[in-house]
């Protein structure tokens, strides 16, 4: 069980396990293929249209911030009041927000929700330890015009926002406010990798979404923005022609990172917007639809319904494994209407095997070139807002690498749905298998794994031995393997020299190699049951290489830890 994650059994939702999809390549004008025929959405009660908010700061926990905004219900539990205030309507149904974690001081989560109503299992930021600054773009239903913030570890907030939700009355039949997206999910307006150069510290980028279809009259764009290659700092989209507000969409705690983030970026008259950047890098946009402007036709088309926060998938549940890397989790969204063409979700990556991402579009379409969640490394848990187009068949989450994956919904869109024309294939699966065989490419290290009663028998043959019974590959645990140094063919030898990041590769009987990088290297006493505990974590799947060190000697164990990464 991962402590950051709220979890629940996965009861409501059944889910098929699809394979990746080949991914489009060049920048080419959205297509509308495989849009459903044209037919209004049944009106539900209390669907509302979006009003854009100029960003405004709601609250702030910091004393050195002033702490303000908020009410404190109990040690874990502020309210904060938001309908009525910086712009937002006070008959609004729903806000958005971005929320940010910042003096953390342990892995944990914040969970936004309506007040006054019982704590959801969902979440919407998460942390993998202390000092982590992050934020993440949060819909919620208001309860009273107010949320509730619920801190799992003591912790401070700023809550932000940027947009609200206001019902509509009568036919519901309006033109301004209504969710557009594309049927094949989001597309890519820039990526600075592509020109060779990024953003500049404190610099502003220009962003022009005009490529993915957004009219000129549009009130708002809905964005996922990336950045990587990136220096420590905030970023922030802002309107064209006004000044940069205080309020953040992004923020890197570390050199280099990538991080993603959604946002509904207010326009101008202009179908573009700023992005600035405090700490300078790349910068990467994805348009995921756009709310429409008094032009527009009347329908009720990209109304939204807010729901309490409630989880969809969690494939901890499914898999004791994290699903490999190239799967597609594909899932009905259920929503208690018969046309919903998008939904709002909080989409959970942890239990990473190593960087990648994860791309959520229309199950049974093909995958965009886009993606919604970014990961930097190995067992990472965060998390990153999406509003996803769906098709009829439901929703699929993609992962590049490898991970679990959470889905918590907390609002729909009413409208048609597009249609999936792709078949449901059949994700990688790999085990249950034993290890026959060890390689080590970076020394040179290629032997047989053998197991036996007696650890000192197999050894002597020189091979790896099992420490604890069979090499059992494709399943959490920690695989111990000995080897000696200087007798018996020392298979050992050199294991002091795999590099950190190295591969430590385990043959399967099933043909499979189980590729391992190497994440620590220790010295320890011969004590098996501290050997057993060097850099292991209950749910995820290591392998360890020992042998006594220093050569010659039986003082001490040289242990080389290394963590599933890949099979091919």
């Amino acid at each position: 069980m991962v402590a950051n994650v709220p979890r629940v059994k996965f009861t409501t939702v059944k889910a098929a396990l699809l394979t990746a999809l080949v991914i489009a390549g060049p920048l080419v004008a959205p297509s509308l293929t495989g849009a459903t025929p044209r037919v209004e959405a049944a009106f539900t009660p209390g669907a509302s249209a979006y009003q854009a908010v100029a960003p405004h700061r709601l609250a702030d926990t910091r004393p050195d911030q002033g702490a303000y905004g908020f009410t404190r219900i109990s040690d874990s539990v502020v309210r904060v009041q938001v309908a009525g205030i910086a712009g937002v309507p006070a008959n609004a149904s729903a806000a958005v927000l971005n929320v940010t974690g910042v003096n953390t001081t342990a892995p944990g989560f914040v969970t936004v929700y309506p007040a006054g109503t019982a704590l959801p299992t969902a979440s919407n930021v998460n942390f993998d330890g202390p000092g982590q600054v992050v934020a993440n773009m949060v819909t919620v239903k208001l309860n009273a015009g107010a949320v509730d913030v619920y801190m799992q570890r003591p912790m401070d907030v700023a809550i932000d926002v940027s947009g609200a939700y206001v019902p509509v009355t009568g036919s519901g039949l309006v033109s301004s406010g209504r969710l557009e997206t594309l049927p094949g999910g989001a597309f890519r307006v820039l990526d600075t990798r592509n020109r060779g150069f990024g953003v500049g510290t404190n610099g502003v980028e220009r962003v022009d979404v005009s490529s993915a279809g957004v009219p000129a009259d549009a009130i708002a764009v809905v964005v996922n923005i990336t950045a990587t290659n990136t220096g420590v700092g905030f970023w922030t989209a802002f309107p064209l022609n006004q000044i940069r507000p205080n309020a953040s969409n992004l923020n890197i705690d570390t050199p280099g990172q990538t991080r993603a983030g959604q946002a509904i970026v207010l326009l101008s008259g202009t179908p573009a917007f700023n992005v600035f950047s405090m700490g300078g890098g790349d910068l990467i946009v994805d348009v995921a639809g756009w709310f429409t402007g008094a032009t527009a036709v009347k329908t009720t088309d990209g109304l939204f319904v807010p729901t309490s926060p409630m989880r969809l998938l969690d494939s901890r549940d499914m898999f004791v494994m994290p699903t490999w890397g190239g799967s597609t989790l594909e899932f009905s969204v259920l929503p208690p209407v018969t046309q919903v063409s998008a939904v709002a979700v909080n989409i959970t990556g942890t239990e990473s095997m190593v960087g990648g991402f994860v791309t959520a579009f229309p199950a049974g379409v093909a995958r965009p070139q886009a993606s919604n969640l970014n990961v930097d490394t190995w067992d990472q848990t965060v998390a990153n807002h999406a509003i996803v187009r769906v098709s009829n068949r439901g929703l699929s989450l993609f992962t590049l690498q490898g991970l679990h994956m959470i889905a918590d919904i907390s609002g729909w869109y009413l409208g048609p749905p597009s249609v999936a024309v792709l078949p449901a294939p059949t994700n990688p699966s790999y085990g249950p298998a034993n290890a026959q065989q060890l390689n080590v490419f970076n020394i040179g290290l290629f032997t047989q794994v053998g197991t036996g009663t007696n650890l000192d028998a197999v050894a002597n043959l020189g091979i790896a031995a099992t420490w604890n019974g069979a090499a059992e590959l494709a399943q959490p645990g920690n695989i111990v393997l000995f080897g000696h140094r200087t007798t018996h063919g020392a298979p050992f030898l050199r294991i002091n020299e795999i590099p950190l990041g190295g591969v430590v590769s385990l043959i399967g009987d099933d043909g499979h190699s189980y590729n391992y990088v190497v994440v620590r290297q220790d010295v320890t006493v011969p004590n098996f049951n501290i050997i057993n505990n060097i850099g292991v974590k209950a749910g995820l799947a290591t392998v360890q290489l020992v042998a006594c060190t220093p050569p010659h000697s039986v003082t001490f164990r040289w242990v080389t830890t290394a963590r599933l990464v890949s099979v091919t």
